[in-house]
């Protein structure tokens, strides 16, 4: 079985830019560690401040936030980290090439009732300035902590899923994902369905209206409410994950992050065979303006991706 170092060695001749993930893969391990035990050792409430984004932080969310500062303080290659959790980009080390923008713990929501949480990366050149597209990235990818923790990651070629063993070591265990071109299932918070736009009030209505409908066929309904677990099942089996811009997140410009959230999802995802979009744009050719800038982010199968931007070329 393949292991993460030897795929590493396959798939990029650059020994930094193949640390950087390392070190990425080995907070992952010490988090996931981590989490196993964290209901044991009270860590799954709030931790008593907020973010950057006035969420309210909870202890995980602080924890593995050094835990992936740890990591890369200790490797050269990294010049600058960007997170979720803190409000400006730290300085890691002078002679860094790579910049990292991480959510640390996506979905930390879930944590009291055990849901697949993770987290998320983008490795970045430094010479690009904290500034960059996603088509900039040099990989991407995340960790879910489920029953097994996953490591999905994708440097310029296939997009491939590892599983933390029992020693501690990532074991590749699908060399290449794939995301089927259709599929049956959509991810969304209906809940908020009396914010949504036109071309995603289209979308929906279309798809629950089943075979009868101009769709064509049934549809299920999935939704996590942790962007890794959501992505995850997409990447798996097919499917398309919306956070469309709305009435409410309008002036934020949508919920997600382009940096640490969007962008690595887009990567992993159109690596797979999928497609992204904010509904009028490819999410990896927006520039951003600010570390924490957010986005309106559909992704997934990429006839279903086509559908949604069909719907917003009509509004």
């Amino acid at each position: 079985m393949t292991d993460l170092a030897q795929w590493l060695t396959t798939q990029t001749h650059d020994h930094a830019l193949a640390s950087a993930v390392t070190s990425m893969a080995a907070a992952g391990a010490e988090i996931a560690g981590i989490l196993q035990l964290a209901p044991i050792a009270g860590q799954t409430g709030l931790a008593g401040s907020d973010n950057v984004q006035g969420e309210a932080q909870k202890a995980l969310d602080v924890i593995t936030n050094d835990i992936v500062l740890n990591h890369l303080r200790t490797n050269t290659a990294i010049s600058i980290l960007i997170s979720e959790e803190l409000d400006e980009a730290v300085d890691v080390s002078s002679q860094g090439r790579f910049i990292v923008a991480t959510d640390p713990l996506d979905g930390s929501s879930n944590l009291d009732v055990n849901a697949t949480v993770g987290t998320i990366f983008s490795i970045l050149p430094s010479a690009g300035g904290l500034l960059q597209k996603g088509s900039d990235q040099l990989a991407a990818g995340y960790v879910a902590y489920g029953p097994a923790a996953s490591l999905v990651v994708r440097i310029s070629g296939a997009t491939s899923v590892f599983t933390l063993d029992a020693d501690g070591r990532w074991q590749q265990t699908l060399a290449e994902a794939k995301v089927p071109q259709a599929s049956g299932e959509f991810a969304i918070n209906t809940a908020r369905e009396r914010f949504w736009d036109a071309a995603t009030t289209g979308y929906v209505k279309e798809s629950v209206a089943g075979e009868t409908g101009p769709a064509g066929k049934r549809y299920n309904m999935r939704w996590v409410g942790s962007m890794v677990a959501d992505i995850h099942r997409i990447l798996m089996r097919g499917g398309i994950f919306l956070y469309p811009l709305d009435s409410e997140t309008a002036s934020k410009g949508g919920r997600l992050r382009l940096l640490y959230e969007a962008n690595p999802m887009a990567w992993l995802v159109e690596g797979a065979g999928g497609r992204s979009t904010t509904g009028r744009q490819g999410i990896l050719d927006i520039m951003p303006t600010d570390i924490h800038q957010r986005v309106p982010v559909i992704l997934g199968s990429a006839d279903e991706v086509k559908r949604v931007e069909e719907w917003y070329r009509r509004v």
